[in-house]
């Protein structure tokens, strides 16, 4: 009865602390910084952008620039194993004025709690 009684235990407290660990996975990615300075026709531009609390997938990152021709480009700061879309830069010659429109998405690994999803838009003005 006694060992019933104690493998009774030891899976309620199984149970109670996988579901206590659950609760703590509630992680968001952030991606810094809030919004990218404006930028000057014909002048080079460069900006930085961290992606936070989590690493991205390499096969689930994808973006979008708009308009196409924009003359700004998004890529990689650099490639490290474990962070490859975590750092990203924008770079380019501006070539139209008016708004440039990045966005971008992409999913986080899971370790014991499960990998994120995150999207981020950022508008550029651009002035003569």
């Amino acid at each position: 009865m006694k060992k019933l009684q104690h493998h009774l235990m030891l899976i309620i407290g199984l149970f109670l602390a996988m579901l206590l660990t659950g609760c703590f996975c509630t992680q968001k990615v952030e991606v810094l910084p809030k919004s990218l300075p404006n930028a000057t026709l014909g002048t080079p531009y460069y900006a930085e952008i961290k992606i936070l609390d989590g690493i991205v997938m390499d096969d689930f990152f994808s973006y979008h620039i708009k308009p196409a021709r924009s003359g700004l480009e998004l890529s990689s700061s650099y490639f490290t194993p474990n962070s490859s879309y975590n750092y990203l830069k924008v770079e380019g010659i501006p070539k139209v004025t008016g708004t440039i429109t990045i966005k971008f998405s992409g999913l986080t690994y899971g370790t014991m709690c499960p990998g994120v999803e995150f999207d981020k838009t950022y508008t550029i003005k651009v002035e003569e």
